[in-house]
């Protein structure tokens, strides 16, 4: 690496975030097994044997593969903090098979999800790991379900809903919107954080976009993950 990129890499505001949370991980780590041991393991396996589909790595069905993604969601939860926070009430948007709000049960807090409806395997894995959800398809300038609540954190990992691999995904009016609208889900206090999918060009957003998105407060990591300040009430 040459040594401009070492120095851009050290004065990137993200770079001291990205490694604050990673020495948060090594002094507070999480073993899988502490999860397994919570599974009914047989029901897992027979939701493997009727969804899984041999060597699958991009489509729906490699969600049955908990060895892979309870590891990748026990780092979301350490990153946020949640494994040193009291109980949190959390929305989770596109929550997808539900391995983030199971390890935030077994954490002690408590969660909702909202995703399509298919595929069936999302919530045979919502009944296998003791989880609610609704059926919600979320659009630009559109508002979230009332589910009768306030949560403590909303969270939305892997992005698709901001039309990303379009030619036009969502700008400032529509992040605006959906940021708005989601605050208005929150107990005083709350919190959003999101995680982005890359676009076509490799790029998580413009710089237009990444400065207004700073503007609002959010504190950004190496890897495009936003952490939004609670809205003033």
């Amino acid at each position: 690496m040459k040594l401009s990129e070492k120095i851009r890499k050290i004065a990137d505001p993200s770079t001291p975030i990205s490694i604050k949370r990673g020495i948060l991980r090594l002094i507070h780590p999480l073993p899988v097994s502490r999860f397994l041991k919570q599974i009914d393991l047989e029901r897992l396996q027979e939701i493997q044997q009727q969804y899984g589909v041999r060597e699958e790595t991009r489509h729906w069905p490699k969600y049955v593969q908990a060895e892979r993604f309870l590891p990748m969601n026990i780092r979301r939860v350490q990153d946020m903090g949640l494994d040193r926070m009291p109980p949190k009430r959390i929305l989770d948007i596109g929550s997808g098979a539900g391995y983030f709000l199971f390890v935030c049960k077994a954490l002690g807090h408590s969660g909702y999800g909202l995703d399509l409806p298919e595929p069936e395997l999302y919530e045979d894995m919502f009944e296998l790991f003791g989880l609610k959800r609704g059926i919600h398809r979320v659009e630009k300038f559109q508002p979230l379900p009332e589910t009768g609540q306030k949560y403590d954190y909303v969270t939305a990992f892997s992005i698709c809903f901001n039309d990303h691999t379009k030619p036009n995904p969502w700008g400032i009016a529509e992040w605006e919107y959906f940021l708005n609208d989601a605050a208005k889900h929150l107990n005083p206090g709350g919190r959003i954080y999101l995680a982005l999918n890359p676009q076509k060009d490799d790029r998580f957003y413009d710089q237009k976009l990444h400065d207004w998105f700073v503007s609002q407060g959010a504190e950004i990591d190496r890897r495009s993950r936003l952490l939004f300040p609670p809205k003033a009430r």
